[in-house]
């Protein structure tokens, strides 16, 4: 067979290989919701609620990208499957982060992104996707529902929504409950290309996310800038002293020099 021939024949294999490889499942292939409840995109509710990542007119997109990109690197290097994002203190804007960041990892073709509301006190995440859950992480944490009924595509390609809904007082025993345990290795470990992300409840009120520390692979530090005291800072990162923080986020800051910094400690 002449090298021509044999050139012919290499790239009539390879298409073949595509075509399987697509057919398997690729990360180029469409994902087709058929378990999970869909929820028409509204761009505009989008926007008016600052999801903007995905958007290719506003310039603040290319920041939550660029943090992406940082933050991928990061995890692939270290195996790591999931991250959380916290903060010191209520209000810093940490799930505005955590809902932008899901959004941008969910336009990687070959990621996906799971996004989990675990404020289990202050539910918040889907009013940023103008989402209505029936059910909520509450639910299933209870035993009322399973992870399938809670799961929502918010009408982005590629991202999950496990929302909450409601309050319980009782949030720290329940995310150290073995139910809880559960569900944080079956969401990681379901599907290969999934990234997981946590929108956690603040730091310093109570203890959620001590309790949730070491069944998350890496946390993402939001911090609003001149919010907390500095005394605040150091005792919520001595808190998280065990965990893999790999960076802080300044928040709302005024000076050219804010946004994401690697975290050292």
């Amino acid at each position: 067979m002449s090298r021509i021939h044999r050139a012919l024949e290499k790239a009539r294999e390879k298409r073949q290989e595509h075509k399987r490889s697509v057919g398997k499942g690729s990360p180029l292939e469409k994902i087709v919701y058929t378990d999970s409840q869909v929820v028409p995109l509204c761009h505009k509710e989008l926007e008016k609620n600052r999801v903007v990542s995905r958007s290719v007119q506003d310039p603040r997109s290319q920041l939550f990208r660029t943090l992406r990109t940082t933050i991928l690197k990061q995890m692939r290097a270290h195996d790591w499957r999931s991250i959380g994002i916290v903060s010191p203190s209520p209000g810093e804007g940490k799930s505005l982060v955590a809902s932008n960041l899901a959004a941008a990892i969910a336009m990687e073709v070959n990621y996906t992104a799971l996004l989990v509301d675990m404020d289990l006190r202050q539910p918040g995440i889907s009013n940023y996707f103008a989402v209505e859950p029936k059910l909520g992480l509450s639910d299933y944490l209870k035993g009322d529902a399973e992870v399938a009924d809670l799961l929502v595509n918010p009408g982005v390609d590629r991202l999950l929504l496990l929302p909450g809904r409601g309050s319980l007082d009782n949030s720290s025993e329940l995310i150290s409950s073995p139910r809880m345990v559960s569900l944080f290795h079956e969401l990681t470990q379901r599907y290969k290309s999934r990234i997981v992300i946590y929108d956690m409840p603040a730091i310093l009120p109570r203890d959620d996310v001590l309790t949730a520390m070491n069944n998350v692979d890496c946390f993402l530090m939001v911090i609003e800038e001149g919010r907390n005291s500095e005394a605040e800072i150091r005792k919520a990162m001595q808190s998280m002293q065990k965990a893999n923080i790999i960076g802080t986020v300044v928040n709302k800051s005024q000076t050219v020099e804010s946004g994401y910094m690697p975290y050292q400690a």
